[in-house]
């Protein structure tokens, strides 16, 4: 019997069911803990940034963690519902992703859902076991050879089993035989990641013939033809795999705005507006100019200004120490601001305008528009 090749939001397509760490992702509910940089496999299609690859950093979300408190703060920020534990490869840095596990399901219940990435196709069912006691509930393998015997133990202890592997151009055959495999073994589901462009992967891609989809976005030309080829097949060879390919569009368009949405919502303050189309953060900025950096005196100096001056509650502004700014409702500012440029200290070259901004911890900006 065929089974259909359904499209989900983002381009993405579907043949069975969504894996439930999936089915949170879409929401934007589910974190990514990025437990470490470390990685003894050597992808040349690794898209890992710089302040990642290769160093054993832990960021939640865009977040980095220095100690349990930030990633705790970040579910709540999100609404969290699960998490996504990633590298590198958390097998790299195995006590650290069991005490993660075990910390989240004992603060956050049973109910949050723990799913894992890892290329150790062959892990040691003892490690496999570890992992299910802490709580893990899926697990994902990036098989990087023939052995499959950690699959195998993965799915003899229950766990909840998946493949999780890119589309390379031109590489749709290979494809076909892992899913072959995985569904003879009895793996749920495989995903399909379209390939993507970075900043530190980019000229390896380029070395082996590669090119962008376009210049709007990351994608490889050819993966998510690829990426279809396998599904139609799927729908007519195979019975029980679920195959689900998840496109670059789906994981900004959908996965990423939506949790964006939830983050903005949770985590707005009272000086601060949203955009009426994006999950955009709108704001005053007092900052300085170009090159210039303000110090704590400047800052303290900005803060009396408005209070003295013009009577701006503190409920409407924040003086920012980590990007050395002070921040005030954009409908106040743009009100005082010809007046307030004579007033601001002029050793040091300033600038006041509104910026939009992701509600992200690293408030990515998007624009500013200088007063």
């Amino acid at each position: 019997m065929t089974r259909s090749v359904r499209s989900i939001s983002g381009d993405s397509l579907l043949v069975g069911e969504l894996p439930r760490g999936c089915s949170l992702c879409t929401k934007g509910s589910k974190m990514v803990l990025f437990v470490t940089g470390l990685c003894n496999s050597s992808c040349y299609y690794c898209p890992l940034s710089k302040d990642k690859v290769g160093k054993d950093v832990v960021f939640a979300d865009e977040m980095p963690v220095s100690d349990d408190s930030d990633m705790l703060y970040e579910i709540e920020a999100i609404g969290g519902e699960g998490a996504g534990i990633s590298g590198g490869d958390p097998f790299c840095s195995i006590e650290r992703t069991l005490y993660y596990i075990s910390l989240l399901k004992t603060r956050q219940g049973d109910d949050f859902h723990i799913h894992l990435y890892t290329s150790q196709a062959n892990a040691n069912e003892s490690v496999l076991q570890r992992l299910r006691d802490a709580g893990l509930d899926e697990i994902r393998f990036h098989p990087q050879s023939k052995d499959w015997s950690g699959i195998s133990s993965a799915l003899r202890i229950g766990l909840d089993v998946g493949i999780e592997v890119p589309a390379l151009p031109g590489k749709a055959e290979q494809l076909k035989n892992v899913a072959r495999r995985a569904e003879k073994m009895g793996v749920a589901f495989m995903n399909i990641n379209e390939l993507e462009s970075s900043e530190t992967n980019f000229q390896r891609l380029v070395a082996r013939g590669m090119r962008l989809t376009d210049l709007e976005s990351a994608s490889i030309d050819g993966s998510a033809d690829v990426a279809r080829e396998v599904l139609e097949w799927t729908s007519s060879n195979l019975k029980t795999l679920s195959v689900h390919y998840c496109s670059s569009r789906f994981k900004d368009s959908v996965q990423m705005r939506n949790r964006l949405e939830r983050r903005l919502v949770r985590t707005m303050r009272e000086f601060e507006e949203r955009d009426e189309d994006e999950p955009l953060l709108m704001l005053g900025i007092i900052r300085g100019h170009l090159s210039e950096k303000l110090d704590q005196k400047h800052l303290d100096t900005i803060q009396h200004i408005l209070t003295s001056e013009f009577e701006v509650p503190i409920r409407l502004m924040n003086v920012d120490t980590i990007r050395m700014r002070v921040e005030i409702a954009p409908w106040v500012l743009e009100q005082i601001a010809d007046e307030l440029k004579r007033l601001l200290p002029q050793d040091v070259a300033m600038e006041i305008g509104i910026a939009l901004e992701y509600p992200s911890w690293d408030r990515l900006q998007t624009m500013f528009s200088p007063l």
